[in-house]
């Protein structure tokens, strides 16, 4: 009663189902890994016949190129061209055989000949043997048509005299009045056929009429890889190409196609090494219209792929089996193991509340620790800009002071000036002149710090952008000169009038100077740029340099308050940040562009006014560029006219690198 109970337990419906499931799947598996195992097997059988054809390939032009000096030595001899001067010298021809005979001694080629215009043999390194080429026409030859023809040729043939085939090298011997005969070395090329026999592969070398020439099996030589028509058959004979029983025209290959990715062959025969199907492999040799054929056993790697199967199969049904097993058990401990995964579950849901509470907890730790390092850098800041907020109201009241004696000296120049003129002193006179050009300039850096310093309340206001850019000039022409630095000023051709506070716009140009002269300190050409372009309703002001440039890294956090990339004391970090909140307020935008080591462009786009004052568009967003582009200074050279205050000067250029900030 028991067996008949498990008898119907297992071959139950659902029993049958699952073990046909499981035989399909099982098979399915061993398809698989037969295909891929086979496909794999074919591919690597390619490779690998590439590299051995490869290998073959250059053994064969070694040889080639052994002997390829040897018909232009020939063709060059004092010997070879008495002998075909004078074919009825019999004492040129027997020194030109002499020369031949003692050359091929030490070349080692095959045979080396000399013919003359008409294609007989007048001298030959045999002559002395009883195959000597000495007296045979070999005029039907295409190596000696072409020769004569072209200037040199190669060819592979059969040899009528000696019976032995080789590779023939030709090569025109020119006279004074045209060409003499032709210097012929032929090459035997059974050397490389015993290398490859050796190899133990199954290669041959097919020549443009698709006839094997040479091969490691000698009773494929000679035969085409398909049977050929009889009409070509007869042509191929009349050059004697394959010695005097011509082609054997009895096909190698049967049957070639293409499949998973390579090419295939059945090849017909007794011999079981040569017949069955095989992969085919070429490689083409265009230097001598040849192609390369390479015949792997398809059997060995369909015996892989079997094996393959086989153990994948045996593999899948063991992998089911244990499924089987495990699922058996799974039924056996699925209580205990519920029981065990609800227990584990209220442990697991209490230790995630201990883990997100921990997380809080760090979390809230490392937001004070931010906001404790916040606040003393924005301490330390805020004291440096106190600092520099003193320094700019002393500098303000030494402006104001020195105006009056500014004013006072101006008087006396004047006054100088008048007593010079009546006494007619034109020395003096032009002594008083520089120095009243002097003083103006001095009274109108005092009027510019004036009114940088001035405080501005917040009104709309426009201004004209030329005397902007002068004015920042100015202000830090001392900067400028300090540091041997050219200024480029592309000067606009029309007066341009732009939104926004000019003291502000005053302040930005200020920064970005500085900053472009703090980057070329160091470098050894300093040239700062400034140049103007309108666009339809906006006004752009490039501001180029030539130090160490930004990298990728700094320029996202380049307009961040506090953020400064200059040595410990040189900078606060809010001069980018304080030009970018300015230039956001008026509408407009700063962008910046650099290459490190090349230098770097801040680009500030405002907007343009009409000519009675009102803007030509609504202000553009607040969103500048804030990482580099390709490209960081001007993109071509223009005429430009320099600052007046700021002549340029000569030096001496020195290469030195840099790390500067902006």
């Amino acid at each position: 009663m028991t067996i008949r109970t498990s008898l119907r337990n297992w071959f139950g419906r659902r029993h049958l189902v699952m073990m046909a499931i499981g035989l399909v799947a099982v098979t399915l598996v061993a398809w698989v890994a037969f295909e891929m195992t086979l496909n794999a097997t074919i591919q690597d059988t390619r490779e690998q016949a590439d590299r051995r054809l490869a290998l073959f390939e250059r053994t064969l032009e070694a040889i080639i190129e052994r002997f390829h000096y040897l018909p232009v030595a020939i063709s060059q001899a004092r010997e070879t061209r008495a002998a075909l001067a004078n074919p009825d010298d019999p004492a040129a021809v027997e020194a030109a055989n002499g020369f031949l005979s003692k050359l091929n001694e030490t070349a080692g080629a095959g045979e080396i000949f000399l013919m003359e215009d008409n294609g007989a043999v007048v001298a030959a390194s045999n002559w002395w043997t009883l195959t000597s080429l000495v007296g045979t026409n070999y005029s039907f030859r295409p190596y000696f048509a072409e020769a004569m023809r072209l200037g040199q040729a190669e060819y592979y043939a059969f040899g009528i005299s000696t019976s032995v085939p080789g590779y023939f090298l030709s090569q025109r011997v020119d006279g004074p009045d045209g060409p003499l005969g032709v210097a012929v070395t032929k090459i035997n090329l059974g050397e490389i056929e015993a290398t490859w026999w050796r190899s133990g592969e199954l290669i041959g070398i097919v020549d443009l009429n698709d006839v094997v020439i040479l091969s490691t099996r000698p009773d494929w030589r000679y035969r085409p890889l398909q049977t050929i028509p009889r009409s070509r058959v007869e042509a191929i004979s009349s050059q004697q190409r394959y010695g005097e029983k011509g082609v054997d025209n009895a096909g190698i290959i049967t049957d070639r196609w293409f499949s998973r990715g390579a090419e295939f062959a059945l090849l017909a025969g007794n011999d079981p090494e040569t017949s069955g199907y095989f992969v085919l492999q070429e490689l083409r040799l265009p230097r001598h219209g040849w192609e390369l054929l390479s015949f792997t056993p398809l059997a060995p790697l369909y015996g892989v792929a079997w094996t393959a199967a086989a153990a994948a199969g045996l593999g899948a049904a063991a992998l089911l089996l244990i499924v089987v097993l495990l699922v058996q058990r799974q039924r056996i401990v699925a209580q205990r193991l519920a029981d065990h995964e609800r227990l584990e579950q209220r442990v697991a849901e209490r230790t995630e509340d201990l883990h997100v509470a921990n997380e809080a907890l760090r979390e809230e730790i490392a937001e004070r620790i931010r906001a404790e390092k916040a606040e003393r850098e924005a301490q330390h800041g805020l004291v440096q800009a106190a600092k520099m907020a003193s320094l700019g109201q002393a500098l303000a009241g030494v402006a104001h002071e020195v105006s009056q004696p500014v004013a006072a000296l101006t008087t006396h120049l004047a006054s100088a000036k008048l007593i010079a003129a009546q006494r007619r002193d034109t020395d003096i006179a032009g002594i008083l002149g520089t120095m009243d050009k002097v003083v103006d300039r001095l009274s109108a850096l005092t009027s510019h710090l004036k009114t940088f310093a001035r405080k501005e309340t917040r009104v709309e206001m426009q201004a004209d952008l030329a005397t902007v850019i002068a004015n920042a000039l100015d202000l830090v022409d001392h900067k400028l000169k300090a540091f041997g630095i050219d200024v480029e000023y592309r000067r606009h051709p029309i007066p341009l009038t732009v939104s926004g506070n000019p003291i502000h716009l005053e302040q930005v140009l200020i920064n970005l100077l500085a900053n472009a002269a703090d980057a070329m300190e160091h470098s050894a050409i300093r040239v700062l740029s400034i140049g103007v372009t309108t666009t339809a309703r906006n006004v752009e002001i490039a501001v180029s340099d030539t130090g160490a440039g930004i990298t990728t890294a700094e320029l996202s956090n380049l307009f961040d308050p506090f953020y400064s990339t200059k040595d410990a004391g040189r900078g606060l970090g809010l001069g980018l940040s304080i030009s970018y909140g300015l230039i956001r307020d008026i509408g407009g935008a700063i962008a910046v562009a650099s290459r490190p080591g090349k230098g770097s462009t801040f680009t500030v786009r405002l907007p343009l006014m009409a000519a009675h004052g009102t803007e030509l568009s609504a202000p553009a967003p607040p969103s500048p560029l804030r990482g580099g582009t390709e490209g960081g200074g001007p993109s071509a050279v223009h005429e430009t006219t320099p600052s007046p205050a700021l002549p340029s000067r000569g030096r001496e250029h020195k290469t030195q690198t840099f790390e500067t900030d902006h």
